[in-house]
């Protein structure tokens, strides 16, 4: 019995002596981004001794890699079981909670690894971008400002602090931080899609799709760039162009409601429904607050007749958004539509109340007192349009009709002037029927047809 014991003792010496070497190879792998490879080995090392920290870091880390989160994260939960004050496996743990969308547990993670390492710098910047997403910018700004108090030399939270503050509308800043983080770190290609983004918005198309090009050069899968050139080209009325680079968006950040969304409008730009249903219903079941592409989605559906499905959307919309101006414009459109008078006229006379200057719905609420034969409010709404926006063409075109046709109102030279007005803001390319009819009517008053122009309605 007692030769066995030095016997055992040998066999826990070899196998930790094994375990430090496993232990030696998993972390060589990983280093050399075999990831398959340095979990297989990390595997190894916790079959041999579950209590190896190193082990199961490994294994947490690979996986991650591997785009295996849920397995990474329960990786991550035993190195933190074992080594409580690794602030690593704490911060590494709550990025991966982040993109899993459980806030609040990635959260308590960062304050974890800060308690454990309170000047290391990283989780005070990822602490930032998920406080930020809790709706707590005030505390992300205080967290970017730690990070970068501890390491002056730390790119990331200069730029998230950037982010921050064009949320915010301060853009000048802003600007300063995105510039600050690419001398900083001239490979981190984000601050340098951001300024892209912000040249865009001040009209320097040129500039800003060069610098946007010159990033994605460097890192052609960077969906922020590709995000930014698409949003840019989409100003440009480059549709099919913005639409390839939303596409390869999506491909670097599969299911993102917000690239759906406008791959979604950038169909519809085009003229192809179908596909812009596909996009948007995709955003909506992936992001079902997204009250925007509910909208878009009603748009959708309302152009190619299904005006049922229109309304559902419309009416989501404004759950989701009840001061949304033009959400009841919308709704009320799809009620008019649909032949229901009063529902019309009640989300128009809310759209106004909200913004007394969109100019169309004072049109359409001029259109449905028509239909109830109010002609002195009817009348009041399209003037009420011409005051918010003196070049809206529809309201010229109803005035015209009106004056022309409206017992009691009748005016030629007013009619007349109107039915001008419109020819004049609308290019017969756009509405060749509509410009027609309108030049029959000046004829008939008398008036001399004015000729389309290249300059279309605002």
């Amino acid at each position: 019995m007692t030769r066995k014991t030095p016997f055992i003792l040998a066999l826990f010496a070899l196998a930790a002596v094994a375990d430090a070497k496993s232990e030696a190879e998993a972390l060589s792998a990983l280093r050399a981004g075999d990831y398959p490879r340095a979990l297989e080995t990390a595997r190894e090392v916790t079959r041999l001794r579950y209590a190896s920290p190193t082990g199961h870091f490994v294994a947490a880390y690979a996986l991650a890699e591997m785009g295996r989160r849920d397995e990474a994260i329960a990786e991550y939960d035993r190195v933190v079981d074992l080594t409580p004050k690794n602030a690593k496996a704490w911060n590494n743990r709550g990025v991966l909670l982040d993109a899993a969308g459980r806030l609040e547990e990635a959260e308590k993670s960062y304050r974890r690894a800060i308690e454990a390492a309170p000047k290391y710098a990283s989780p005070w910047n990822n602490l930032g971008v998920t406080l930020d997403k809790l709706g707590r910018p005030e505390e992300a700004e205080e967290a970017f400002e730690e990070a970068i108090d501890l390491d002056p030399t730390y790119a990331a939270p200069r730029n998230n602090l950037g982010a921050l503050l064009y949320e915010r509308g301060e853009k000048e800043e802003a600007a300063g931080h995105f510039r600050r983080a690419s001398e900083l770190d001239p490979k981190y290609t984000l601050p340098m899609a951001n300024l892209g983004l912000l040249a865009s918005e001040r009209g320097d198309a040129k500039t800003a799709e060069a610098t946007l090009r010159d990033v994605l050069r460097r890192d052609p899968t960077l969906a922020e760039a590709r995000f930014n050139l698409g949003l840019l080209l989409y100003r440009e009325k480059r549709y099919e162009e913005a639409l390839a680079e939303m596409e390869q968006a999506l491909d670097a950040r599969p299911g993102d409601p917000e690239i759906l969304n406008n791959l979604g409008v950038l169909c519809h730009y085009l003229g192809r429904y179908r596909g812009a249903i596909t996009y948007l219903e995709d955003a909506v079941r992936r992001k079902p607050g997204f009250a925007q592409a509910h909208d878009n989605l009603g748009l959708a559906h309302w152009h190619t007749g299904n005006l049922d499905a229109a309304m559902k959307c419309f009416e989501k919309s404004v759950e989701l958004t009840p001061t949304n101006a033009f959400a009841h414009y919308n709704l009320g459109c799809v009620y008019g539509d649909l032949g229901f008078r009063k529902r019309a006229a009640v989300e128009f006379r809310q759209a106004l109340d909200l913004d007394a200057t969109l100019a169309p719905a004072h049109h359409n609420l001029g259109v449905v007192l028509a239909e109830e034969a109010r002609p002195d409010l009817e009348l009041a709404e399209y003037e009420a349009a011409l005051r918010a926006d003196p070049d809206f063409a529809e309201a010229h075109r109803s005035l015209g009709i009106f004056h022309q046709s409206q017992p009691g109102y009748l005016d030629a030279a007013k009619a007349a002037r109107h039915f001008e007005a419109y020819l004049r803001l609308v290019p017969e390319t756009d509405d060749p029927e509509g410009v027609a009819e309108v030049r029959e009517w000046l004829v008939r008053l008398g008036g001399k047809p004015a000729t389309g122009t290249a300059r279309g309605p605002k």
